[in-house]
């Protein structure tokens, strides 16, 4: 099913999509780079999935040792299903249920740390699961920038869409015209910068 689809250029809709939270933990606060734009950004789209009636799941890391999920995101996830985990893909027996149970959903927008551990192997899985991924660079990083990098272009050249909250959330609207279009726009106002202005490795696979 999946070679077929690869022929067409994944879309995002509303409808056929959900957002998965990785692990946005108190602990890992002072610890990744640009933590500031994965906060603001995650509650963008988190906020924008609920607006538009799209599935959610979130995990959290050991909460016991890496404590709960940060309070600004949290409080955006009222209604998602919600899962603690040892693992480090999200997708654990439970999880892999959750979405299987989306009968509607093959497309996965995911947002999170550590972009090279937890977020990497989470896309690996959706896609041998055959779902399309979305990547959102500036809700995802780790500690060290290299290692955002390069966890960026390994989930591109697996598959997975690499682009932005911004874009993925008005490619979600369609239509300015839409209700929720102002609403929504608001979300990113005055995000801070995302760590990426040159960054991103080009497709042909070059550093």
């Amino acid at each position: 099913a999946r070679q077929a689809s690869k022929l067409l250029t994944p879309r995002l809709v509303a409808k056929r999509t959900g957002v998965m939270c990785c692990d946005i933990q108190e602990r890992f606060v002072p610890l990744i780079k640009n933590m500031d734009s994965v906060v603001l950004c995650s509650k963008w789209v988190l906020s924008a999935a609920r607006e538009l009636k799209m599935p959610v799941i979130a995990t959290e890391q050991y909460p016991k040792a890496l404590g709960s999920t940060v309070k600004e995101v949290k409080a955006e996830l009222e209604g998602a299903h919600m899962f603690e985990k040892t693992q480090f893909s999200m997708l654990t027996e439970t999880v892999v249920e959750t979405v299987k149970k989306q009968e509607n959903v093959d497309t996965w927008v995911i947002i999170g740390i550590e972009s090279h551990v937890c977020v990497q192997q989470t896309v690996l899985g959706l896609l041998e699961m055959d779902k399309h991924v979305f990547v959102l660079a500036d809700a995802v990083s780790s500690q060290y920038i290299g290692d955002r990098y390069i966890a960026l272009e390994r989930m591109r050249q697996a598959g997975a869409v690499v682009t932005t909250t911004e874009s993925a959330i008005f490619e979600l609207l369609g239509d300015f015209k839409h209700p929720l279009a102002k609403k929504l726009s608001k979300g990113g106002k005055g995000r801070p910068e995302c760590g990426l202005p040159q960054g991103l490795p080009q497709a042909s696979g070059k550093l």
